[in-house]
């Protein structure tokens, strides 16, 4: 007798062919059986008729680490009744592990207040110990966070590292790797991880080429140099052969939009050179980030303090004024959606604000950093919808929330990106709508694909001997339902989410069951 048969589903497999009408045998936390007709009595029997299964959907781009609700929300919530059941943690530079010193955690500030927070790990080995004491609703995998790395050793100062220091965050990227870390991940338009030159990352590239490993890019720019800062991204993955992934590729700002046709000549070119290489991309037209980002790069040099000081200096300060009126960003429009010190802003935008405190929108943001603590997280609306939808079916890109597994009901008087609720199901519901892709090629973009990148063993294709992480869902009805304005609204149309065989959601409720595995690269 098997623990679950899944009967008249139409299977996609995850692989890009087209779906059939079979059933499928659960035991324990694998599938067993995949067949035209399973008579065998079990446990559990769902009727699929007229449902899709789907492999469980895989997130190679997660911040639900730097958000800490692998912690304070292990359930969850957001992620998977979307169908995600596998995630990859570490991302944009920033990792909770290894912490070679007490400065290491700064990389986490601009999302989450770690104040308090306290931490009973060193090493990425502890700190995959750790993680598998705790139950949570999805697989987690987690990479290095470079300036995780580089921070613990130099702070705040913005500079080269010598040739000890060196050696010491090689070596503890090596130690990582071998105790399962799946790669290294860069933030490089962050303030810490500027000054960083293509020879320091070629180095490292070659050293995760070595493990196998995945390179992830957070690029040095999204707008007026995203070429550039493409074009060093795939020099790298050329002369070293590393597996790329470029994080949330987009290009931002409608002066910039006229790239589009050279940033993806770029990567066709280069994938056509033998380049491994694919990026993530999130079906929104809005972006979520720390406010302090928009400051000229010398002014986020050194650290918040050093950024206070250039703000009362009359002088400095008129320079960043000057730069943030010749940016070309609609700053009156600019959303919050969150403060570390909890202003009574969220949910207002810089225009707003800018009018009550009778100021100009330029200062307004000066102000947000200055008394909002370091973790002002605003929504901007600078994508072009058309340039998006391009991305979402291009042969090279995986569907990345770029987001966390927040609760349902929420008590922290922040907003998060309606991204965190209605990713993948925004995704395939415009893709069956607008007929730009098949629904299994949709799919693939969220199951195999990604784990096939990412180096998942027997994840992401449904196939006998293959974990059961499996999603049941009504291409019909599948929507998202988050809005800028209220994003913890669950989606629709999800009806059954298996991880490693339990359920994590049945008929659309969330189980509270807690079957995620932590995962170790071998």
């Amino acid at each position: 007798m098997y623990n679950l048969i899944i009967k008249n589903a139409t299977v996609i497999d995850g692989t890009g062919k087209p779906g059939e009408i079979l059933d499928m045998a659960v035991q324990g936390d694998e599938i067993v059986n995949i067949d035209k007709k399973i008579d065998t009595h079990a446990q559990t029997v769902i009727d699929a008729s007229g449902k899709i299964l789907a492999p469980g959907f895989v997130d190679l781009q997660n911040h639900s680490d730097s958000y800490w609700q692998i912690f304070d929300n292990p359930s969850l919530d957001s992620l998977i009744t979307q169908g995600y059941t596998t995630i990859l943690l570490g991302n944009c530079g920033a990792s909770l592990a290894p912490l070679l010193s007490n400065e290491a955690l700064k990389s986490m500030q601009k999302w989450h207040n770690l104040e308090a927070t306290n931490i009973n790990w060193t090493s990425f080995s502890e700190y995959i110990e750790e993680l598998s004491r705790h139950r949570l609703a999805c697989n987690v995998a987690t990479l290095v966070g470079y300036s995780t790395l580089r921070r613990a050793i130099v702070a705040d100062q913005i500079r080269s590292l010598d040739k000890p220091e060196t050696a010491a965050l090689q070596n503890a990227l090596r130690e990582s790797l071998e105790a399962g870390a799946f790669g290294l991940s860069n933030g490089l338009s962050y303030a810490h991880e500027i000054i960083i030159s293509e020879l320091e990352l070629f180095e490292l590239a070659k050293i995760i080429k070595k493990y196998n490993g995945l390179f992830s890019v957070h690029l040095r720019s999204e707008g007026s140099e995203i070429v550039e800062a493409l074009d060093e991204a795939l020099d790298i993955a050329k002369n070293t052969e590393v597996n790329l992934k470029i994080s949330h590729l987009k290009i931002r700002n409608e002066i910039n939009w006229h790239k589009f046709p050279e940033v993806t000549g770029l990567l066709d070119t280069a994938y056509h050179q033998g380049v491994n290489v694919n990026f993530d991309v999130y079906p929104y037209e809005t972006i979520w980030q720390a406010l302090y980002s928009y400051l000229p790069k010398w002014a986020m040099e050194g650290g918040r303090e050093i950024m206070l000081r250039h703000f009362a200096d009359p002088v400095q300060k008129n320079k960043i004024l000057m730069h943030l009126n010749n940016i070309n960003v609609k700053f009156p429009q600019v959303m919050v959606a969150s403060t570390a010190n909890k202003l009574n802003f969220t949910g207002k935008t810089i225009g707003q604000i800018a009018k009550n405190l009778e100021v100009s929108s330029e200062q307004a943001v000066l102000d947000l950093i200055q008394n909002g603590g370091s973790e002002v997280l605003v929504f901007e609306k600078n994508l072009d919808e058309q340039q998006v939808s391009q991305l979402l079916v291009h042969p090279l890109s995986f569907i990345g929330t770029d987001g966390a597994g927040f609760a349902e009901k929420s008590t922290s008087g922040r907003l998060v990106h309606p991204r965190c609720f209605g990713t993948a199901p925004k995704f395939l519901r415009e893709s069956v709508d607008k007929g730009v892709l098949t629904i299994e090629a949709a799919v693939q973009k969220l199951t195999s694909g990604p784990a096939k990148k990412l180096g998942l063993k027997k994840r992401g294709e449904l196939k006998i001997g293959n974990f059961a992480d499996l999603v049941i869902f009504d291409k019909n009805k599948i929507k998202d339902q988050a809005t800028y304005q209220n994003p913890f609204l669950l989606s629709q149309g999800v009806d059954y989410v298996f991880v490693n065989g339990k359920p994590a959601v049945a008929e659309g409720k969330i189980t509270g069951q807690l079957p995620g595995y932590t995962l170790r690269k071998s």
